[in-house]
């Protein structure tokens, strides 16, 4: 069998294992508040992980200028829609349109 393969399959099943058991787990164990709290700044945390550098970086990993940047210029349009709308698929239509129109005019 293939290492890559091998791997994958391992990735997969600790993945697996890892969501499985703390879905199963997370509604019966009670969490202190100070887990809870330090939990919360995750998620928040990983955004903005995943989307810093997209948002602020080219593919090679330099700063591109506001003015160079369509993906920066759509999204902050569409942040403006997500804060007011709180409303997902709204959030998402606007981006996807915004995008479209910077693109374009780029």
């Amino acid at each position: 069998m293939p290492p890559v393969l091998i791997e994958t399959l391992f990735i997969g099943a600790g993945t697996y294992l890892l969501r499985a058991g703390s879905l199963s787990l997370g509604s019966r164990v009670t969490w202190p508040s100070w887990a809870r709290k330090w939990l919360s700044f995750v998620t928040p945390a990983v955004l903005g992980a995943l989307l810093g550098p997209m948002l602020l970086l080219d593919g090679k990993g330099h700063w591109l200028p506001v003015t160079h940047n369509p993906t920066l210029i759509a999204a902050l349009p569409t942040v403006l829609v997500a804060w007011v709308s709180r409303h997902l698929l709204l959030t998402v239509a606007a981006g996807v349109v915004c995008f479209a129109v910077v693109s374009h005019l780029f």
